[in-house]
């Protein structure tokens, strides 16, 4: 398996010689290994290092894929195949839980399937063993309906899972719900699905946090009674439902939110917003209680970028004492975006200034990142821009990890 140097072009991440780095990231590892592409991949911690799963175009069709790897990155086996049906699966959202009975990890994965003729789509959980063995499937949303972007969170023996609903095609600004559910780790569903908070068509990314208590947080950018698409939070306990719009209606569109709860009651949360005619990465951070107050979020929130290109796919967690951000940036408009990484400390002062993590002439898109001892993993997937598909058939991209600093 190739790794210093990837079939697609990817150089090696930038080092410590680099102005303003934080320290050396280790060679990036290739992942996905066909011929044609991998996309928006999910990261997760196993036992002995990590998960990843992602889609893949390598049949002509997307399909879920998923990988074992250990603690440095490298591959533990083979990649496993998840579904194998005549509909397009996109999207992975991945946790890992572990038997009773001591046979080793489960891969959760929630994604969703469009129809070959792109006429209906379903949001879908599923759980399989180590070795890629099926052990059970479900469908999550209502077959009359469509569904799509399930996220699942595991908290002990319990899944936690949400997705979003809605009648007639995605894309414009009319109504959607989004929906949760949880089930038991051998499949069962101590009771049925309901809807939590209300979204939009165009809303095309959940991200689901469990906290200390067991409560569901969901954050999310939506029309819902706003000019532009607005970031929203949902948190249920199971008793309770509170829904909170966390940006200011102003006609300006904040998207794309990412929430990291800390284990003292802190909350880290990133979006990308255009209040200044450009795509940027904003971060707050603060007592999760403030998320409640639009006004005290934004007007606490830091502007971390201030590129002429646009800057997107911002994702974060804690670790610890600190907290580290990845998003991707052109740089200038119209060149490739590459992969940047910046810590911060409990209050968000940024720990040192941003690293550039890649500099190639694929861009290096949509990271997720997870908490690795000391440092931060990340995977993200790498684009030959000028071969890109049709989100079908796919270009050419290849899924990477790496650690950071």
């Amino acid at each position: 398996m190739a790794s210093a140097a990837l079939a697609l072009g990817l150089v090696a991440l930038a080092g410590a010689a680099g102005a303003g780095m934080v320290g050396a990231a280790s060679t990036p590892t290739r992942v996905s290994e066909g011929p044609r592409g991998g996309y928006e991949a999910s990261l997760a911690p196993s036992d002995d290092g990590f998960a990843v799963a992602w889609y893949d175009t390598r049949h002509a069709s997307p399909e879920i894929y998923a990988r074992l790897l250990d603690a440095e990155g490298r591959a533990v086996g083979d990649e496993l195949r998840l579904t194998h049906s005549a509909a397009r699966s996109y999207e992975p959202s991945l946790t890992v839980a572990r038997r009773d009975d001591g046979r080793g990890p489960v891969l959760v994965v929630g994604w969703y399937d469009v129809a070959p003729d792109g006429s209906s789509s379903r949001a879908r959980i599923g759980a399989w063993t180590a070795a890629g063995g099926l052990l059970w499937e479900r469908t999550l949303s209502d077959p009359s309906r469509r569904g799509r972007i399930p996220a699942v969170a595991l908290d002990s023996d319990v899944i936690h899972c949400v997705w979003l609903e809605h009648d007639g095609d995605a894309g414009d600004r009319g109504p959607a719900q989004v929906w949760r559910q949880h089930f038991r780790l051998d499949g069962s569903a101590p009771e049925p699905a309901r809807p939590i908070a209300p979204a939009s068509r165009d809303t095309w990314n959940l991200d689901l946090v469990v906290d200390a208590d067991g409560a569901a947080w969901v954050v999310f950018d939506a029309h819902a009674d706003t000019r532009a698409k607005e970031l929203f939070l949902t948190r249920d306990d199971g008793t309770a439902t509170t829904v909170t719009r966390l940006t200011a209606d102003d006609g300006v569109p904040s998207t794309y939110p990412d929430l990291s709860l800390a284990d003292d009651g802190r909350a880290a949360l990133t979006w990308f917003d255009t209040q200044h005619g450009n795509e940027e990465v904003y971060l707050y951070v603060g007592a999760s209680e403030t998320l409640s107050d639009d006004d005290e979020m934004e007007r606490t929130a830091r502007r971390v970028t201030r590129t002429a290109g646009a800057s997107i796919g911002a994702y974060l967690t804690w670790n610890g004492e600190a907290f580290g951000l990845a998003w991707c940036d052109e740089g200038e408009p119209g060149r490739p975006h590459e992969l940047f990484f910046q810590p911060f400390d409990p209050a968000g002062a940024p720990l040192a200034a941003p690293t550039q993590l890649t500099d190639n002439p694929t861009a290096s898109l949509i990271p997720a990142i997870r908490p690795a001892g000391t440092r931060f993993a990340l995977v993200w997937n790498e684009d030959v821009v000028e071969e890109r598909g049709d989100h079908v058939t796919g270009g050419r991209s290849d899924v990477v990890f790496a650690l950071v600093p």
